[in-house]
Protein backbone atom coordinates (compact mmCIF):
# COMPACT_ATOMS: atom_id res chain seq x y z
CA UNK A 1 0.00 0.00 0.00
CA UNK A 2 1.72 3.17 -1.14
CA UNK A 3 2.41 5.90 1.73
CA UNK A 4 -0.38 8.15 0.29
CA UNK A 5 -2.91 5.30 0.32
CA UNK A 6 -2.18 4.46 4.17
CA UNK A 7 -1.95 8.50 5.44
CA UNK A 8 -5.57 8.95 4.48
CA UNK A 9 -6.66 5.33 5.69
CA UNK A 10 -5.45 6.63 9.35
CA UNK A 11 -7.10 9.93 8.81
CA UNK A 12 -10.51 8.38 7.84
CA UNK A 13 -10.36 5.56 10.99
CA UNK A 14 -9.68 8.66 13.48
CA UNK A 15 -12.53 10.54 11.84
CA UNK A 16 -14.84 7.75 11.67
CA UNK A 17 -14.46 6.41 15.23
CA UNK A 18 -14.64 10.35 16.26
CA UNK A 19 -18.04 10.63 14.27
CA UNK A 20 -19.24 7.28 15.42
CA UNK A 21 -18.39 8.30 19.06
CA UNK A 22 -20.37 11.31 19.04
CA UNK A 23 -23.56 10.19 17.19
CA UNK A 24 -23.61 6.86 19.41
CA UNK A 25 -23.97 9.17 22.21
CA UNK A 26 -26.76 11.60 20.07
CA UNK A 27 -23.94 14.74 20.86
CA UNK A 28 -24.14 17.27 18.76
CA UNK A 29 -21.42 17.55 15.79
CA UNK A 30 -20.72 20.95 14.69
CA UNK A 31 -20.27 24.44 16.70
CA UNK A 32 -21.23 27.83 15.42
CA UNK A 33 -17.39 27.93 14.18
CA UNK A 34 -15.72 25.40 11.98
CA UNK A 35 -12.09 26.64 13.20
CA UNK A 36 -10.24 24.33 14.54
CA UNK A 37 -8.75 25.85 18.15
CA UNK A 38 -12.17 28.27 18.34
CA UNK A 39 -14.02 27.01 21.76
CA UNK A 40 -16.79 27.38 19.48
CA UNK A 41 -16.20 24.42 17.15
CA UNK A 42 -18.52 22.07 18.29
CA UNK A 43 -17.64 18.26 19.49
CA UNK A 44 -16.54 16.98 16.60
CA UNK A 45 -13.47 19.77 15.95
CA UNK A 46 -12.91 19.16 19.86
CA UNK A 47 -13.06 15.79 20.27
CA UNK A 48 -10.09 15.88 17.18
CA UNK A 49 -8.06 18.66 18.86
CA UNK A 50 -8.31 16.28 22.26
CA UNK A 51 -7.16 13.62 20.05
CA UNK A 52 -4.65 15.33 19.13
CA UNK A 53 -2.62 15.85 22.25
CA UNK A 54 -2.12 11.92 22.74
CA UNK A 55 -1.94 11.07 19.02
CA UNK A 56 0.68 12.61 17.25
CA UNK A 57 -0.70 10.87 13.65
CA UNK A 58 -3.81 13.42 13.94
CA UNK A 59 -2.00 16.27 15.29
CA UNK A 60 0.44 16.65 12.78
CA UNK A 61 -2.24 16.09 9.88
CA UNK A 62 -4.39 18.75 12.05
CA UNK A 63 -1.32 21.17 11.98
CA UNK A 64 -0.71 20.82 8.51
CA UNK A 65 -4.43 21.37 7.29
CA UNK A 66 -5.67 23.41 9.70
CA UNK A 67 -8.37 25.83 8.68
CA UNK A 68 -6.97 25.82 4.89
CA UNK A 69 -10.79 26.14 3.91
CA UNK A 70 -12.63 25.07 0.74
CA UNK A 71 -10.53 23.26 -2.22
CA UNK A 72 -8.20 21.73 0.37
CA UNK A 73 -8.79 18.16 1.11
CA UNK A 74 -8.51 17.12 5.02
CA UNK A 75 -11.28 15.28 5.63
CA UNK A 76 -12.39 18.04 8.63
CA UNK A 77 -14.95 19.95 7.35
CA UNK A 78 -18.64 19.96 8.26
CA UNK A 79 -19.68 18.83 4.85
CA UNK A 80 -17.48 15.65 4.78
CA UNK A 81 -19.13 14.75 8.00
CA UNK A 82 -22.36 15.03 7.01
CA UNK A 83 -21.51 12.73 4.22
CA UNK A 84 -19.65 10.31 6.74
CA UNK A 85 -22.95 10.60 9.07
CA UNK A 86 -25.05 10.10 6.13
CA UNK A 87 -23.46 6.62 4.84
CA UNK A 88 -23.44 5.62 9.14
CA UNK A 89 -27.20 6.08 8.53
CA UNK A 90 -27.93 4.25 6.08
CA UNK A 91 -26.04 0.99 7.12
CA UNK A 92 -27.51 1.61 11.14
CA UNK A 93 -31.36 1.80 8.87
CA UNK A 94 -29.98 -1.56 7.06
CA UNK A 95 -29.40 -3.06 10.44
CA UNK A 96 -32.73 -2.07 12.43
CA UNK A 97 -34.67 -3.13 9.36
CA UNK A 98 -33.20 -6.22 9.13
CA UNK A 99 -33.62 -6.88 13.20
CA UNK A 100 -37.26 -6.15 12.60
CA UNK A 101 -37.45 -8.35 10.06
CA UNK A 102 -36.25 -11.27 11.72
CA UNK A 103 -39.08 -10.74 14.97
CA UNK A 104 -41.81 -11.76 15.08
CA UNK A 105 -43.90 -8.90 16.83
CA UNK A 106 -43.23 -5.14 16.62
CA UNK A 107 -44.55 -2.28 16.86
CA UNK A 108 -44.63 1.52 15.22
CA UNK A 109 -44.47 4.35 17.49
CA UNK A 110 -45.48 7.86 16.16
CA UNK A 111 -45.37 10.89 17.70
CA UNK A 112 -45.24 14.95 17.32
CA UNK A 113 -44.02 17.70 19.46
CA UNK A 114 -42.87 21.09 19.02
CA UNK A 115 -38.92 22.15 18.59
CA UNK A 116 -37.53 24.50 20.50
CA UNK A 117 -38.57 27.13 17.46
CA UNK A 118 -42.16 26.01 17.85
CA UNK A 119 -42.16 23.95 14.75
CA UNK A 120 -43.88 20.55 15.31
CA UNK A 121 -41.23 17.40 14.59
CA UNK A 122 -42.72 14.47 14.06
CA UNK A 123 -40.95 10.90 14.99
CA UNK A 124 -41.07 7.66 13.83
CA UNK A 125 -40.06 4.66 16.30
CA UNK A 126 -40.22 0.85 16.10
CA UNK A 127 -40.30 -1.09 18.90
CA UNK A 128 -39.74 -4.95 19.35
CA UNK A 129 -38.70 -7.37 21.50
CA UNK A 130 -35.24 -9.11 20.55
CA UNK A 131 -35.33 -12.40 22.03
CA UNK A 132 -38.96 -14.16 23.84
CA UNK A 133 -37.67 -13.38 27.48
CA UNK A 134 -36.30 -9.72 27.26
CA UNK A 135 -37.24 -8.26 29.94
CA UNK A 136 -37.99 -4.86 28.13
CA UNK A 137 -38.04 -4.09 24.53
CA UNK A 138 -35.72 -2.73 22.16
CA UNK A 139 -36.51 1.02 20.74
CA UNK A 140 -35.01 2.13 17.63
CA UNK A 141 -35.99 5.81 16.51
CA UNK A 142 -35.64 5.58 12.56
CA UNK A 143 -36.77 9.31 11.79
CA UNK A 144 -37.80 12.68 12.55
CA UNK A 145 -39.94 15.10 10.03
CA UNK A 146 -40.23 18.26 9.99
CA UNK A 147 -44.77 18.95 10.01
CA UNK A 148 -43.55 22.14 8.07
CA UNK A 149 -41.94 20.67 5.46
CA UNK A 150 -44.46 18.12 4.99
CA UNK A 151 -47.27 20.91 4.89
CA UNK A 152 -45.47 23.04 2.53
CA UNK A 153 -44.77 19.68 0.16
CA UNK A 154 -48.42 18.29 0.72
CA UNK A 155 -50.77 20.87 2.02
CA UNK A 156 -51.75 21.16 5.44
CA UNK A 157 -54.62 19.61 6.60
CA UNK A 158 -57.90 20.91 7.72
CA UNK A 159 -58.56 18.82 10.63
Amino acid sequence: MSDSLSYWKNVLHRIVETLKFLTSRGLAIRGSKETLGSVNNGNYLGCLELIAKFDTFISQHLIKYENKGHGNVSYISSKICTEFILIMEETVIKEIVKQIQSRKYFSIIVDSTPDITKIDQLTIAIRYVLFMFDRFPDERFMVFFNQLAIWKEYGKSNN
